[in-house]
């Protein structure tokens, strides 16, 4: 290696013609292949830390069960299914739990109001991110608010709940909520991506 070294110490020195490797240039070629697998590692690491989310967020979706994950339900089985979930989806008048929406509305159109109590609410699971206003339960708002984002969200914080497996945990679901472009990472919009990850 020294002697390597001494025999390009040696065309630089004795480079007059201007053909010889400039020191300036040597440097920023070493520089530059020293922090490419730093810069590597930095950009290549998983988004969420789950390998079928990243494979997803890449493009890959030839197989998004790749691995221990899998694809969740919709917001339409939770929003009909509350006895399926992981948490308290409320209780009707009578104290027993809803078996779907209309177990909990009473009346309709405007004047309609919502019966059901003790339902776990989006503000205490969602601390971070928009609020509802009005403090509602996730059951409430999955059966008064379909299509929302709140819709979709809870559907995902139900499936990690319900799924360890699940494509998110629930700590990335309520990431998502706090900031729904993951840092920019995620351009489809948020009910567009969370709906790739149930069937």
């Amino acid at each position: 290696m020294s002697k390597n070294r001494e025999s390009n110490r040696d065309l630089k020195l004795n480079s007059t013609t201007g053909e010889g490797i400039s020191s300036s240039r040597r440097q920023f070629t070493k520089t530059g292949l020293l922090a490419s697998p730093v810069l590597m590692s930095v950009v290549s690491r998983p988004v969420f830390g789950v390998g079928c989310l990243s494979n997803m967020l890449s493009g890959n979706m030839s197989d998004p069960n790749r691995g221990e994950c899998n694809l969740g339900l919709s917001p339409g089985y939770w929003k009909e299914h509350p006895d399926a979930w992981p948490i308290s989806a409320g209780f009707k008048p009578d104290n027993t739990v809803p078996t779907s929406c209309n177990d909990c509305i009473s009346g309709s159109g405007p004047s309609a109001t919502w019966d059901c109590v003790d339902g776990a609410l989006f503000n205490s699971h969602f601390t971070a991110g928009p609020q509802d206003p009005q403090g509602r339960s996730m059951h409430e708002l999955l059966c008064t608010e379909p299509g929302s984002d709140e819709f979709h969200i809870i559907a995902a914080l139900l499936n990690a709940m319900s799924d360890p497996n699940y494509v998110l945990s629930v700590s990335q679901v309520k990431a998502l909520w706090a900031d729904p472009t993951h840092g920019g990472q995620i351009t489809i919009g948020l009910k567009a991506f969370l709906n790739s990850t149930w069937t």
